[in-house]
């Protein structure tokens, strides 16, 4: 789930910085350079993609605050994605 927010966050950004990278690190800090308010949050999903954790603090900042945002902010930015068929 963490690997999943860290690139859907690195796809609000990629078009603007202007390219690709696999590298969880990397993707985080990009997104922060256009989203600083979020980079703490961005760097937590990036670490907790290599070393799962079961803190309900961690899961609850990335599951109830960043999930959500990013799925807003994916909508406001490319547009409602179509069903699959």
């Amino acid at each position: 789930m963490s690997r999943r927010l860290v690139r859907t966050g690195f796809t609000l950004v990629m078009s603007r910085w202007g390219g690709w990278t696999s590298d969880l690190d990397r993707s985080a800090e990009l997104f922060g350079r256009y989203y600083p308010e979020r980079l703490g949050q961005m760097r937590k999903a990036a670490v907790t993609a290599r070393a799962p954790t079961a803190d309900p603090a961690v899961l609850g900042l990335l599951i109830d605050d960043l999930g959500p945002w990013l799925a807003a902010e994916y909508t406001a930015t490319h547009g409602e994605r179509a069903p699959w068929p």
